[in-house]
């Protein structure tokens, strides 16, 4: 018994030292139709999401509104210009 109440004990503070951003989803996921308003860079062996300098036609507007104002951590980065 002891052995498990230690091992409990170590995924809890293996849970609490975790950065924030390890463990949530990126904010854009939750803002409605992110999709049409994002497009997509080669970024070497992957595709990452990118934020144009102007709104797409097909992006509602409160969407892009809700994108262009993340910050920080959660801006998704502008598109390289092509």
């Amino acid at each position: 018994m002891p052995q498990l109440r230690y091992l409990a004990l170590a995924a809890a503070l293996a849970a609490i030292t975790l950065p924030a951003h390890a463990v949530l989803p990126p904010k854009y996921l939750s803002v409605p139709d992110f999709k049409r308003c994002l497009a997509e860079q080669n970024e070497g062996s992957y595709r990452s999401w990118c934020q144009p300098a102007k709104k797409p036609k097909a992006c509602p507007r409160v969407s892009w509104r809700q994108l262009r104002a993340l910050q920080g951590d959660d801006a998704v980065p502008a598109c390289r210009a092509k």
